[in-house]
């Protein structure tokens, strides 16, 4: 009887085995992801300090980092 309950309650947590329940979720936090990346590219720009350029992915990571604390 329990189990009937749980079912009507849980609804596709039950359904779904345990991988595409997994990759569902770790597609659509990829895709947070990717579009804060890319509102990164469009509006912050690609600040970096011209005398080291290699900081560039640091900076671009944390500011895509930081757009999607803000969103989560």
């Amino acid at each position: 009887m329990i189990y009937f309950h749980t079912k009507l309650v849980s609804g596709f947590n039950i359904e779904y085995a345990a991988g595409p329940f997994a990759l569902f979720f770790m597609a659509e936090y990829i895709n947070i992801i990717i579009i804060n990346a890319l509102t990164t590219t469009i509006f912050l720009g690609t600040f970096y300090p011209i005398h080291s350029p290699e900081l560039f992915t640091a900076c671009f990571t944390t500011k895509t980092l930081l757009i999607t604390s803000l969103f989560l």
